[in-house]
């Protein structure tokens, strides 16, 4: 039985004035794939950070997660900061060099013990690397990514879609195909 992450029907408070109107359960399954399209501003950051991340921390016995942030030079300061303190060594100079020694970590960590990743890529621009990465490792792993340039695969992609309804509300739903 593949372990999943489930998300509930609600609606999540994000930020003050702003809310996701999740409709209906959304399941994200191991071995999956997953993109959240949306217009900018209309929640799929917020999504991540006050649905997705939650559920996983309470499961993170069963799963390991990578989480690429937005914002992922703020985040490559401290991966630098942890490389020069465990692997000085190493010098991690571009953000393409903090995100292989994060899944360079991920494959060790999965060797020792292995579970299900769910790598979560929020506007990253590899994206592309960081599939191929995991694809060729052979680590079972879910993608859930949100991006706005032109990464195209051959597998299937499970689309969750956000539409702004108003300025302070996203109505969140899977498209069926």
């Amino acid at each position: 039985r593949k372990r999943m992450i489930k998300i509930a029907p609600a609606i999540v408070s994000c930020w003050q004035d702003f809310s996701l109107l999740i409709e209906q359960e959304l399941f994200f399954l191991p071995e999956n794939i997953y993109y959240l399209q949306g217009e900018n501003g209309s929640g799929k950051s917020s999504f991540i950070k006050h649905s997705l991340l939650p559920v996983l921390e309470t499961q993170r016995n069963l799963f390991y997660f990578l989480y690429l942030q937005q914002l992922f030079h703020l985040q490559g300061y401290a991966i630098k900061s942890h490389s020069a303190f465990y692997q000085p060594e190493l010098k991690l100079k571009s953000e393409w060099d903090c995100i292989q020694y994060l899944l360079h970590n991920l494959s060790e960590i999965y060797a020792i013990e292995p579970k299900p990743v769910y790598c979560l890529v929020d506007e990253n621009l590899h994206l592309a690397e960081i599939y191929h990465y995991l694809k060729e490792s052979g680590i079972p792993f879910c993608l859930i990514f949100c991006e706005h340039s032109s990464f195209s695969i051959t597998e299937e992609v499970n689309i969750i879609n956000f539409q702004l309804l108003a300025p302070n509300q996203s109505r969140v739903y899977e498209t069926t195909i």
